[in-house]
């Protein structure tokens, strides 16, 4: 673990001067220089091994831990409804550890006590950069380095590929492969966010899933996005679920929802344990 904060704390500090700019599209070469100043730290100073992915699907304790920015605001309390209505003898704790992108200098500290602070079952990890339209790369150092320290705990990593921008089509598909390359780095759980929005915007372009932003998910595109999630901690079915009346979506809506999840996951399972 100590290894680890140090390779983050030197990796972040060398990103404190990166661009945290609404373009990631338009990087300019101080924040390509960076990256690969980054990547090339972190290799010499990281000795960290690639453990196997830790199965906690079976617990009768699910303490869930999720990293990330303002897209997974809401997340926590819908995976906990979920969870809880599926085992309502097990203790679930879902909390949301907010914290930005991976690479967030500031909130290092902080996250890396909160991942001591308990002996959380999973952490979701979401944030990772990416270029909006795929021009530029960047590097995924700090998020392989969060897996590995969630290993090191006995934490089951799960990445959260963003889904995709309304009217974007190719955006889910292609966030996804950035976090699957990321796996095959790092041993860790990738959840088809974005493939599973994919199908439900193909089989029914009618479902309000975005906000008015058309960036950040509404409350049937959060709960979407949790019905992933909640097979990939659990390996249970999603669409075996029952309506959860507490939740505003519409019976047939949820049910649709959960059925999108449940067939994307079982073409691209989130995890594969050795």
């Amino acid at each position: 673990m100590r290894t680890i904060y140090c390779v983050l704390l030197v990796l972040f500090s060398l990103s404190a001067c990166s661009e945290i700019t609404k373009n990631k599209d338009a990087p300019s070469i101080i924040d390509a220089q960076i990256d690969e100043q980054i990547d090339e730290q972190a290799e010499t100073n990281n000795t960290t091994e690639n453990l196997s992915i830790p199965d906690n699907r079976f617990s009768s304790t699910y303490q869930i831990l999720i990293f990330g920015n303002s897209h997974i605001v809401g997340l926590d309390t819908l995976i906990g409804q979920l969870m809880r209505t599926a085992n309502p003898d097990a203790h679930i704790k879902v909390v949301n550890g907010g914290g930005g992108f991976l690479d967030n200098k500031s909130s290092l500290e902080h996250r890396t006590s909160l991942i001591a602070s308990e002996n959380w079952t999973h952490l979701i990890l979401q944030g990772q950069k990416y270029s909006q339209s795929g021009t530029h790369k960047y590097s995924t150092t700090a998020t392989e380095l969060w897996v590995a320290t969630a290993k090191e705990q006995k934490i089951t990593p799960i990445l959260f590929p963003e889904h995709p921008q309304k009217g974007n089509r190719e955006e889910g598909r292609r966030v996804h492969q950035i976090h699957s390359e990321i796996a095959k780095r790092q041993k860790t759980c990738v959840a088809p966010v974005g493939l599973t929005w994919d199908k439900a915007i193909i089989i029914e372009p009618q479902l309000k899933l975005h906000n008015r932003d058309g960036n950040h998910a509404s409350l049937i595109g959060k709960l979407l996005t949790a019905y992933v999630f909640y097979e990939s901690i659990t390996s249970e079915p999603a669409d075996l679920l029952p309506y959860i009346a507490e939740i505003d979506v519409e019976e047939t809506v949820q049910q649709a929802l959960k059925q999108y999840a449940s067939e994307i996951i079982l073409l691209n399972p989130p995890c594969v344990f050795d």
